[in-house]
């Protein structure tokens, strides 16, 4: 390759100057997904992803704080920049280089940081540079737990790429247009379009109406998994997106020859190798004299930016210990059973568990020990036999179980029973075999017909009951003022 060609490619190159311009018009998904993964790691109440502009820092995504900007000379993160390392302030009121910022002389003070740099690579100087901070507060002071910082730094490396990504994105595309724009550079800029398509995974397109000719670049045919002396109808094209998406698609197409207004639309998708991709279709009607002459239009493979972002989702669901679902992922998918039940009239319970003298196993047999029995209980409650119930970890020794299968609710006396059968089976440890046992509280939606938080409140209600009378039973709620009835195991 000439020299010069070489150094016209290494242009798309992502620089620092770039970042702030870019990032402004990018999806905030990704962003906010971060923040909410680092302030449920570190159980704080502030989190926040910070962009450096000029003399102030602004608020990418974030909770428990507003996004107005911060002067840098007023910001924790300032120091977390300048010095490029992460940065533990246990408690700032005693720390000389804060106690004296706004946020820790308020009202209602920042008393604790944890913070990390982000990085954009300037590789036309070979350097890597902070432009901002991923972050976490609370307004008492405390300490890190051991390993915190590190996952921290991982959700800042995994928040670099969605930031390289994204501004790779937004160049290619400009680079597109560029190149679609000035045809006196031709030849130059073909290359330029080029190294753009395969950095950002993108492939351009243009369709007459008036002939029906095709014109692919060659980043759809590496989409497509095509040869390049493969040609397509659009029938053909439409054919591999799934039939929700292709008739999306084709909506919005006969939406913008009608009215020529741009559309955007992801979609699953499934290449000629048999692929399963997510894709970003971006296309417009072209028009002379009033009239739509042809369309053209972006097509970018997503999926891994996509996957990732699935990943953080799954992560904000999951709980750390046991794999399966959290309390937050429990609170929705308990408000998704309540509204099918009404809408459909399909039997509903919940299923509250609490592991008997939890406490003491930690005690006796360390935290170690300790994670075992709870994972245990994760793994019994997601048995096969359960029929597809939703089990989720409520915290501490609480569980929680959605109970939907019409063969378990049939009788669910019975359904508690064999379920605390299984909770007593002894876990294996690296201490030996740890003796366990549950306590369960139940009810049916149908005796309660109120909202999720009735619901939740009946159960408990059975379950202090059971605790109250005899641990390692079983009770069930009854409505009107009765007492909830037995089914304590033998």
């Amino acid at each position: 390759m000439p020299e010069r060609l070489y150094n016209a490619a290494r242009e798309i190159a992502i620089t620092p100057a770039e970042v702030q311009t870019l990032l402004a018009a990018a999806p905030d998904a990704a962003f906010d997904m971060v923040a909410k993964v680092a302030r449920q790691l570190v159980a704080a109440p502030i989190a926040a992803v910070n962009l450096i502009e000029g003399d102030r820092f602004w608020v990418k995504a974030g909770f428990g704080m507003p996004k107005a900007p911060l002067p840098r000379a007023e910001a924790f993160c300032d120091v977390t920049v300048r010095d490029d390392a992460p940065l533990v302030v246990d408690d700032a009121a005693t720390d000389p280089r804060f106690r004296g910022l706004a946020v820790v002389t308020a009202t209602d003070p920042v008393r604790f940081y944890a913070g990390v740099p982000l990085h954009v690579t300037d590789r036309a100087r070979h350097v890597s540079e902070p432009v901002g901070t991923l972050c976490v507060m609370d307004v008492t002071p405390r300490s890190l737990p051991p390993g915190v910082l590190d996952a921290l730094r991982e959700l800042g490396d995994v928040l670099e790429k969605v930031i390289e990504a994204e501004v790779a994105t937004a160049r290619a595309v400009a680079v597109a247009r560029t190149a679609a724009e000035q045809s006196l550079m031709l030849r130059r800029q073909d290359l330029t379009f080029r190294q753009a398509e395969r950095l950002a995974r993108i492939g351009s397109w243009w369709f007459s109406l008036e002939t029906e000719e095709t014109v692919w670049s060659e980043g759809m045919y590496r989409i497509y998994d095509l040869p390049p002396e493969r040609s397509l109808t659009v029938d053909q094209a439409l054919a591999h997106y799934t039939d929700f998406d292709r008739d999306a698609l084709s909506s919005l197409v006969a939406h913008s020859i009608e009215t020529g207004e741009p559309y955007t639309l992801e979609a699953n998708f499934v290449s000629a190798t048999g692929q399963q991709r997510r894709v970003r279709a971006v296309g417009q009607a072209e028009f002379e004299d009033g009239r739509a002459t042809g369309i053209s239009g972006v097509m970018q493979d997503v999926t891994e930016t996509w996957q990732l972002e699935e990943k953080l989702r799954r992560s904000a669901d999951t709980d750390a210990v046991t794999g399966i679902a959290n309390r937050n992922a429990f609170n929705r998918l308990l408000a998704d059973a309540i509204t099918n039940s009404r809408m459909t009239g399909a039997p509903l319970a919940l299923m509250l568990v609490d592991l008997d003298e939890f406490k003491g196993t930690n005690d006796t047999h360390g935290h170690l020990a300790g994670d075992d029995v709870l994972r245990a209980a994760g793994e019994r409650l997601t048995d096969p036999a359960l029929r597809g119930s939703l089990a989720a970890r409520l915290g501490g020794d609480e569980f929680a179980l959605i109970v939907t299968a019409p063969e378990l609710l049939g009788d669910l006396a019975r359904t508690a029973e064999r379920l605390l059968e299984r909770l007593r089976q002894p876990v294996r440890t690296a201490t030996g075999l740890v003796p366990t046992s549950a306590t369960i509280g139940y009810a049916c939606y149908s005796e309660v017909h109120g909202s999720a938080r009735d619901f939740v409140h009946c159960a408990d209600k059975a379950l202090y009951e059971a605790k109250r009378e005899r641990r390692g039973s079983a009770r069930g709620y009854r409505s009107f003022g009765r007492r909830s009835t037995d089914q304590a195991a033998d």
